[in-house]
């Protein structure tokens, strides 16, 4: 007996399908499952904690939901596999939204969105970039911070003779 007018086996095209596409299209599986992973974005008081507990800097991403550019960011830098394994392996990753928390805001002197800061282990602000900011050249910037160079070396002569590669 069919009610509703439904067809024996009906669903089990489709379903066949859903289980069927990673096999056949593996770097879409990877991609989707690499964007829901993503970056494991704290508030300021964890990053801090972990920042202390295993040594490695804080990078603060300053946003707002009306920002612009930070969803750019959202959708094009932070969803980026590299930048997603240097935050994960050498940093810890916090955000602030600065209408929520507008006194740390202030304390980083946050001028306009997005604002990134990089902060040692102790919570000692190192720099700061305003302004969207790429994948690649995030990469470039993550690499210069969490092998410390900034302790040696400026920037712009870093990059000159670390050539990207």
């Amino acid at each position: 007996m069919t009610t509703f007018g439904a067809r024996p086996g009906r669903f089990v095209l489709p379903a066949l399908c859903l289980f069927l596409l990673p096999a056949l299209f593996p770097g879409a599986a990877a991609a989707q499952e690499g964007d829901v992973r993503g970056i494991n974005w704290v508030e300021y008081s964890e990053g801090l904690a972990q920042g202390r507990d295993l040594g490695k800097p804080l990078f603060i991403h300053f946003t707002a939901a009306w920002c612009h550019w930070c969803k750019k960011m959202q959708k094009e830098t932070y969803t980026d596999p590299e930048v997603i394994r240097y935050l994960t392996e050498n940093f810890a990753a916090v955000t602030i939204d600065t209408e929520k928390l507008p006194a740390l805001a202030g304390k980083y002197g946050v001028k306009s969105l997005p604002t990134l800061w990089f902060v040692d282990a102790q919570g000692k602000g190192l720099t700061s970039i305003q302004g969207y900011v790429g994948p690649e050249k995030l990469r470039r910037v993550l690499e210069y911070v969490s092998t410390k160079a900034y302790e040696d070396v400026d920037y712009q002569t870093w990059v000159r003779k670390h050539p990207s590669r």
